[in-house]
């Protein structure tokens, strides 16, 4: 039975059983009195009774589609509103004192909507809850601006300062119709609440995952997943809608995979009633899943863009040797590295390195995810034919100066790039490698020629992100030799180290200031570690090495010339940090063994 069913068949109900109690009211009122001239019955009392006959099937409809919808017993539920609401009907019309039975009447009705409003409570997030603070507030502000604007002690929370729209360059009435319906669909505060945590929390990712009950939330920061607070099934579906509405996706499909972007204005107070919004890109992801749809959205703020090779962690003579690497008027320097290591942001800043306003600079990225002033940007769509290879084969007719690809994935891109490198383009790029001698594999491994790869390639950067420690609440400790040792560290110059705060520490740091409201740390939140720099591997490609590969593809032997002439690999730079207090032992293993 649908939601419109039970509604229809409540109010016969109700209706019925009203017809019923009314008359056989008056059969039993009619038989002992004598009849007179009429105008036994009072209108008052009469509109009373009708009000709230009316009133109780509206909070019934209500009660039905709310548990509907929040994955509530509506079987259950709905007997029991039943049940009572004709209990005090009975309650009214037989009673001799009326009043009396309309206030038994309303307490037993407000009662179960009490019962049903607390065991929902407890099941759904704080931003669905009914009857809290927080939601009364927010209905004081809708009904009453006034008062949202006067504020006071109890002032109502502020509207969360973020506008979705559509990413498309020309929004057309489409787009409108289609930001209008998700601003009127139900869990659109919800989406709005997730997002605006996941941004001050410096979230990259969300991850919206479903179980068997629950819509778990979960956040990627600094690299790492942490969870957020959950939606009930029923909301976390609608908020996923919601998305897939504003990214122009298919909302009746949920098993296939799809994909889309939208975009969001983001406030940002920068004064008592000033509001200063920046644009912030939202990249939509969704997969079915045995439980049920899943979606993960990667969210591109463009005012976290590092714009400068030191803005990222880079020392500043590899920064000068990188410099002089990117200015040369050809080549193709690669940088290398897992996923989520970093690599397209230190492309962006090697962009920012180089004069684009006296070059003609072509980037082919999948997608786009920050734009570039002078530069023109191409966005792969491999279900319309355009693809790396395709897009990288026809822009070199249009006169480039610098080519960014975004990846190599395949035989093709490879080769074009470096066919590009070789006739008098520089070719900036990235690939998947663990460290950049197994870079050099990796392009042989794709099909490319050894000497074509030795011949232009100049200089492959590995790299990967580690957190930083909490200036905050880190700790200093004293190592032990060998851990000093292995750091290649004088033990006469670096007497402490620092590590992350662990519960122990909180709780001691509690314990010594005597504070009870002490709760974790502001800055990271208790984790111990706030935003992320980089390490970096940089081999340049020289004689020696070029011949190594044209030779043979003894990686082994690559990798010990490059350690004679230079090399410092991911963990001798990460020592650095170390040794700094930048980052802690723990976290370098981790990210670089």
């Amino acid at each position: 039975m649908d939601h419109r069913t039970r509604q229809s068949l409540v109010c016969r109900l109700s209706l019925t059983a009203l017809v019923f109690f009314a008359g056989t009211s008056a059969l039993w009122a009619a038989g002992p009195f004598p009849r007179g001239p009429g105008l036994y019955y009072s209108p008052y009392k009469l509109v009373l009774l009708v009000l709230s006959f009316w009133g109780w099937v509206k909070l019934a409809s209500w009660l039905d589609e709310d548990a509907n919808n929040t994955g509530m017993a509506v079987s259950r539920w709905n007997l029991a509103y039943l049940g009572t609401g004709l209990m005090g009907l009975l309650v009214v019309l037989d009673l001799p004192l009326f009043y009396f039975g309309m206030f038994f009447f309303w307490a037993a009705v407000l009662g179960i909507t009490y019962l049903y409003i607390h065991y929902r409570n407890q099941e759904l997030g704080e931003a669905d809850r009914l009857m809290t603070q927080q939601h009364l507030l927010s209905l004081l502000e809708r009904l009453s601006p006034r008062f949202a604007r006067k504020g006071g002690d109890a002032a109502p929370m502020q509207k969360i300062p973020i506008r979705f729209m559509s990413r498309s360059a020309q929004h057309d009435e489409g787009d409108s119709r289609r930001l209008d319906r998700v601003q009127e669909s139900r869990g659109y505060k919800a989406a709005q609440e997730m997002v605006w945590e996941a941004i001050n929390r410096r979230g990259t990712d969300i991850h919206m995952e479903p179980s068997e009950d629950k819509m778990l939330v979960r956040l990627r920061i600094d690299g790492m997943m942490g969870n957020a607070a959950p939606f009930s099934r029923s909301m976390g579906d609608a908020v996923i809608n919601i998305f897939k509405v504003l990214s122009n996706l298919d909302i009746t499909e949920r098993r296939k995979p799809q994909d889309g972007s939208f975009s969001a204005q983001v406030g940002q107070q920068t004064a008592p009633g000033e509001w200063r919004y920046r644009m912030v890109d939202f990249r939509v992801a969704t997969a079915g899943s045995v439980g049920g749809e899943k979606l993960v959205m990667r969210i591109l703020d463009s005012s976290m863009q590092m714009t400068d090779l030191s803005q990222i962690g880079m020392p500043d003579d590899m920064r000068e040797h990188i410099h002089g690497l990117v200015t040369q008027p050809h080549g193709m320097p690669l940088v290398c590295g897992p996923t989520g290591s970093g690599k397209s942001t230190t492309l962006y800043a090697c962009l920012h390195e180089i004069d684009r306003f006296g070059q003609n600079v072509i980037t082919i990225e999948n997608p786009v995810e920050y734009r570039l002033d002078h530069v023109t940007q191409i966005e792969v769509n491999p279900k319309a034919g355009k693809t790396f290879a395709s897009e990288l084969r026809s822009i070199l007719r249009q006169d480039p100066d610098v080519i960014m690809v975004g990846e190599i994935r395949d035989k093709e891109t490879a080769e074009i790039a470096c066919q590009a490198a070789q006739t008098g383009h520089m070719v900036f790029s990235t690939v998947h490698a663990n460290d950049t001698i197994t870079a050099l594999g990796r392009l042989i491994d794709l099909g490319v020629q050894p000497f074509m790869v030795a011949s232009a390639l100049t200089a492959v950067l590995g790299q990967r992100l580690v957190r930083k420690l909490c200036t905050r609440c880190r700790v200093r400790y004293r190592p032990q030799p060998d851990l000093l040792k292995r750091l290649r560290a004088d033990p006469h110059l670096v007497r402490y180290l620092y590590r992350a705060a662990d519960q122990e520490d909180a709780k001691r740091k509690t314990r010594d200031e005597e504070d009870e409201g002490e709760g974790p740390c502001e800055e990271c939140g208790g984790v111990g570690y706030c935003r992320r720099t980089g390490i970096f591997e940089l081999l340049v490609i020289n004689d020696a090495i070029r011949d190594l590969i044209k030779e043979s593809i003894d990686l082994n032997a690559v990798r010990q010339t490059a350690i004679r002439h230079g090399l410092h690999t991911l963990f001798e730079d990460g020592s650095r940090l170390v040794v700094e207090g930048e980052t802690s032992i723990h976290e370098l293993l981790r990210v670089a063994k």
